[in-house]
């Protein structure tokens, strides 16, 4: 029988996971909201980019130092470039088309809910 200090052989043929170096991740652009944040972090995804959404106002002070909402996109220094590009093509696409940016936060929002 297996057990933690005695895997079976199977077990023992897999091998780690090696976690992905990111490196040190920097603020590539300010989003206005939530939803503006989520779906340009979707962007990063999609073309491959680790993106986080990090708000000011977290931690224990963030609301006292922060008082204005805003979410800020971070990703690896080594893709800011990039990301840079493929942020400010999607905040201008959905500047360009407000109704087709509240249809793409819709399916956003049930993208997330499904899982």
């Amino acid at each position: 029988m297996a057990d933690l200090l005695h895997p079976d052989e199977t077990e023992q043929d897999e091998e780690p996971e090696t976690p992905v170096e990111t490196g040190e991740f920097v603020v590539a652009l300010a989003a206005e909201d939530q939803l503006e944040a989520d779906l340009l972090v979707s962007a990063c995804e999609e073309a491959g980019i680790a993106a986080i959404v990090q708000s000011p106002r977290s931690g224990p002070v963030g609301t006292i130092a922060s008082p204005v909402d805003g979410h800020n996109i971070l990703v690896p220094r080594k893709d800011l470039d990039r990301a840079l590009v493929i942020l400010e093509e999607r905040r201008a696409a959905l500047r360009a088309d407000p109704e087709g940016a509240a249809r793409a936060a819709e399916e956003e929002e049930a993208k997330t809910e499904n899982h």
